[in-house]
């Protein structure tokens, strides 16, 4: 009889799905696949939500595995040092953990460009029983099929809403589709991208929220990443922020520098 019991234990743990873990700066990370683009993501049962960095958003727009209609909205989340942060949110849908396949998972974009990956409880919880064992990662076999389309309430959602801006470029005012009849790309999507004048864009639409310091912040880390690029606009209205402290702290040595490089661009042009 002990035998048979210690047979029949064996056959279950086997027909379990284990994933191996990788131990990465005292943390653990499994492997995920995101709509087919296979990426290490650390097991953090301490955060709310999956979370994508950056760059990690612009590979997956350039291999065309995240569209333009994946960009949900917004929600504001509070990091480990308690400071808040606004950030866009993303539909993906298709995560693969293990033999698990998920569907409609929202994600968040952190605010930095090289974030690391995580693998959040929003997540986590859709895959159903699991356990760790010595540095593997247990999917098991007894668990039901995961209800991966329900909404996640971890964190409720803050949407930015479009408002009007004093300067329309004039890309805005053309046609909703492209020639080829295809949905123009949004602005988001046309930012994280590259796109300067989409930087620019975002970061005045950002600007133009009266009620959150955070949110016009943000709209600095845009209007910066445009400049960079040389988008005269972005210099003169980023040296208008440290000027007038909107966004950032006073700083008229910055100030200074950003618009003269606008004028040094005029000139060379």
């Amino acid at each position: 009889m002990m035998l048979l019991l210690l047979t029949f234990s064996e056959s279950c743990f086997a027909a379990d799905y284990v994933v191996k873990m990788k131990r990465k700066s005292g943390v653990y990370a499994i492997p995920c696949v995101v709509n087919g683009v296979k990426r290490d993501f650390i097991f953090d049962t301490g955060a709310a939500n999956t979370s994508l960095s950056q760059e990690f958003v612009k590979e997956l727009l350039n291999k065309k595995r995240l569209l333009q209609t994946d960009f949900t909205g917004a929600i504001q989340t509070r990091n480990a040092s308690g400071v808040v942060d606004n950030n866009t949110t993303i539909n993906i849908r298709e995560l693969r953990v293990g033999n698990r396949v998920l569907h409609n998972v929202r994600a968040i974009i952190a605010v930095a460009q090289k974030a690391p990956l995580l693998l959040g409880l929003n997540a986590i919880e859709l895959l159903g029983d699991w356990s760790i064992r010595k540095q593997r990662f247990i999917l098991h076999d007894n668990t039901p099929e995961p209800l991966a389309n329900q909404p996640n309430p971890a964190i409720t959602d803050v949407v930015i809403e479009d408002v009007e801006l004093v300067e329309q470029p004039s890309w805005q005012e053309q046609s909703p589709t492209l020639p080829d009849g295809s949905p123009r790309p949004s602005l988001q999507v046309l930012a994280y991208k590259g796109d300067a004048q989409a930087q620019y864009m975002l970061g005045m639409k950002y600007l133009t929220d009266e009620s959150d310091i955070a949110i016009k912040s943000k709209g600095v880390y845009w209007l910066h990443l445009s400049a960079e690029q040389d988008y005269k606009l972005a210099q003169l209205q980023l040296a208008e922020c440290y000027s007038k402290g909107i966004g950032v702290e006073v700083n008229e040595e910055i100030s200074e520098y950003w618009r003269n490089r606008a004028e040094q661009e005029e000139v060379d042009e």
